[in-house]
């Protein structure tokens, strides 16, 4: 065991190392230093920055309208002087159907370059199979059509009396079954 009188020598020591070594850390420093001189790996600007000079800014409002010819902008489409380069033209088709995990997928799409066309399936958790047919251009982007096949169907819950949840017994063999994995 340590005597009482060790134990004080001991906190004073370490009480006047702590102090010492906080003495020579300058209060109000920061033990982190910038990377360089701009905090950046590139050069400063030839140019320095000039704030504009102070005045009204401009009013929002009605702009007036273009000079003839010059090419519009609408939000969305491609401007008046886009120039549009052709894509590859490509052709896939995929399938999924697992009936263990329940999925059942399949896409295909073929594009000439410009236009490209496309149906992908998906097998709804209701029993309903979702189909969206769709088409896409540079000119005017996406446009899909969806429709379902197949009636929806909802699954019956636990009946009265018996054990729910798909745990009941050993390996949820009294349960409603649930989903398999």
């Amino acid at each position: 065991m340590m005597s009482f009188k060790s134990f004080v020598l001991l906190s004073l020591s370490l009480a006047a190392i702590s102090a010492y070594a906080y003495a020579q850390i300058a209060p109000g420093s920061n033990a982190y230093l910038p990377p360089t001189k701009n905090g950046y790996d590139y050069s400063e600007p030839k140019t320095p920055f000039k704030p504009a000079p102070p005045g009204r800014p401009a009013a929002p409002g009605p702009r007036p309208p273009a000079p003839p010819g010059t090419p519009r902008n609408i939000p969305g489409q491609p401007a008046d002087d886009h120039v549009h380069v052709p894509g590859m033209p490509y052709d896939f088709e995929y399938a999924v159907q697992d009936p263990e995990t329940a999925n059942d997928y399949a896409h295909k799409a073929s594009s000439d370059g410009d236009v490209v066309t496309g149906e992908y399936r998906v097998q709804m958790p209701d029993g309903r199979t979702q189909i969206v047919r769709y088409t896409a251009d540079w000119k005017t982007g996406y446009h899909a059509d969806v429709s379902y096949e197949g009636e929806a169907t909802y699954p019956q819950g636990p009946q009265p009396g018996a054990r729910g949840g798909g745990g009941g017994g050993a390996g949820g063999a009294g349960g409603a079954g649930g989903y398999k994995y």
